[in-house]
């Protein structure tokens, strides 16, 4: 995987890409991007969109990750949402994106074989293999679909013009306007679409962690 092919790379995607390839030229992690892009598993991408932008938004999901610090391993709090909306904010929708949206390369890999992606696509799934992200969802998979589904079938009782698709964040961080018509006086005014998951940063959140105390 040391070559790709894409128009219109500029110095900033070069370094990005250089980082993705190094990081796929594990065959494991590889693959495991690739079985739920090719819909090989369970998981789907509008499983895993859903889950970053909405479930995690909804129940604030924490969990403790490993990272390792040179020789010393560390332990920390990883918060799905915050950093998802970090990493969003840091690489824009294009650079980041669990869907093959926008400009499109060529992947090589295993001989003569090649894998249509986006650069916003590998680095997404980098994120979340790196988090183990896919893991959590893995084992967590029945109350996310259940989560999704049941907030779809509300979403589509109070519109019923609305089209399936993407989550609700996975099209813009901003909520999209709709056209409502005033029949007294034929003036059209803008309302905002409700948000599908309410944020749990926006109340209070107990939490209980253990903490262990050394003395060198």
């Amino acid at each position: 995987m040391s070559l790709y092919c894409a128009s219109n790379l500029n110095t900033q995607n070069d370094l990005l890409m250089k980082n993705l390839m190094d990081f796929y030229n594990n065959h494991a992690t590889l693959n495991k991007m690739m079985s739920i892009i090719n819909g090989e598993t369970k998981i789907s991408l509008r499983i895993v969109d859903w889950f970053v932008t909405n479930f995690a938004k909804k129940y604030y999901t924490v969990y403790d990750l490993h990272t390792q610090r040179g020789t010393v391993q560390d332990k920390i709090r990883f918060k799905v949402y915050n950093d998802y909306k970090l990493k969003l904010k840091a690489y824009s929708k294009r650079k980041f994106d669990p869907f093959c949206r926008w400009e499109r390369i060529n992947i090589p890999y295993d001989n003569e074989k090649y894998i249509e992606t986006t650069i916003g696509q590998l680095n997404f799934f980098k994120w979340a293999i790196e988090n183990n992200i896919i893991e959590y969802i893995e084992q967590n998979y029945e109350d996310i679909e259940r989560d999704m589904n049941s907030r779809n079938t509300t979403s589509k009782r109070r519109s019923p013009n609305s089209t399936d698709g993407e989550s609700d964040e996975s099209i813009d961080p901003v909520d999209e306007n709709t056209t409502t018509t005033n029949n007294n006086n034929n003036t059209k005014t803008r309302k905002k679409r409700e948000e599908l998951s309410v944020s749990a940063c926006k109340c209070i959140k107990k939490e209980t962690v253990k903490i262990i105390v050394k003395f060198n």
